[in-house]
């Protein structure tokens, strides 16, 4: 019988495309995962990875393997996830993706909540963008993620996952007090125009966002400062008075010399899922996470 093991790095290679990349998503070192390959071929009698240059990829067998591979192994999670299910008790380690405010904001304060309710349920988690997390849930990487888009759609999921609204997230423009419009009470995208912003990187979900924001007007926000964490931001506003657009959910502490004014239009907001694979839809351990944060996330709403 093939191995699972072999068969699981054979997928998870498929996805990311590199022994590297696949050794740090299940955690071994590369030798261990070109000797998995390697006893997948023998098995099989015929390679299942090819060089091409100093990378290598699947051959037409190992592409086969991988596709029917992939369903094997949803079916598996699935039984196990029932098996769980059983007992109505989550138990057990799950691996939860997120985003630095999402985490900050709804998953850490849910952890002590999740061990008083389930002591037997273990939780670690990563962090990264929510592009890169929705491919490490289809790739079976880690168990769930929280993502976020900035509108009501979600991005484009794949037929395996499962989604279901955390949050719906406002987002304020933060300033220096002594900036011009700290003393309003409210905005709009055209008082904006024509201002100094701090943003995240370029052609990130946020910067995208942004921007959007001035497409109404046909114009683009003034960036000149560019950071990737609000705490950052929020530093740039202090120093040369620039503007940061920065959610309400896992909002960094701050400063008394920073001021918060409200956007005039409250469907500046970005929409916050909680994504995992439709075979552990049964799991109690995700009706569980879902519970809490959906809980954690109505409380600390408008915060």
């Amino acid at each position: 019988m093939i191995d699972v093991l072999a068969l699981r790095t054979l997928v998870v290679l498929d996805s990311v495309g590199s022994v590297t990349a696949t050794a740090e998503a299940l955690g071994y070192t590369s030798a261990a995962i070109s000797h998995q390959l390697q006893k997948l071929s023998r098995y099989i009698g015929a390679p299942v990875t090819e060089r091409t240059g100093r990378g290598i990829a699947l051959t037409p067998m190992g592409r086969e393997l991988s596709r029917r591979g992939a369903e094997l192994l949803q079916d598996l999670e699935s039984l196990e996830t029932d098996a769980r299910a059983r007992s109505g008790e989550p138990r057990g380690r799950i691996t939860v993706g997120g985003f630095s405010t999402g985490l900050r904001g709804v998953l850490v304060p849910s952890l002590p909540r999740l061990k008083s309710i389930a002591p037997e349920l273990s939780i670690t988690n990563i962090e990264d963008e929510p592009d890169e997390l929705i491919d490490m849930v289809t790739a079976g990487r880690i168990d769930a993620s929280l993502i976020f888009d900035w509108r009501e759609s979600l991005p484009l999921l794949p037929s395996t996952l499962n989604s279901e609204l955390i949050a719906i997230d406002r987002a304020d423009i933060v300033m220096h007090r002594d900036h011009h419009l700290a003393s309003r009470a409210q905005v709009t995208r055209q008082d904006l125009l024509g201002e100094v912003f701090v943003s995240a990187p370029r052609n990130g979900v946020c910067h995208r966002w942004l921007t959007a924001l001035f497409d109404t007007l046909n114009a683009e926000p003034r960036v000149e400062y560019w950071a990737m964490e609000y705490d950052t931001q929020i530093e740039f506003a202090r120093a040369v008075g620039a503007l940061a657009l920065v959610p309400r959910l896992g909002r960094p502490h701050l400063p008394e010399d920073v001021a918060v004014v409200e956007l005039d239009d409250p469907s500046i907001a970005r929409w916050i899922h909680l994504v995992w694979r439709s075979s552990m839809t049964a799991s109690p351990a995700i009706a569980l996470l879902l519970e809490q944060m959906k809980s954690v996330a109505e409380e600390r709403a408008g915060v």
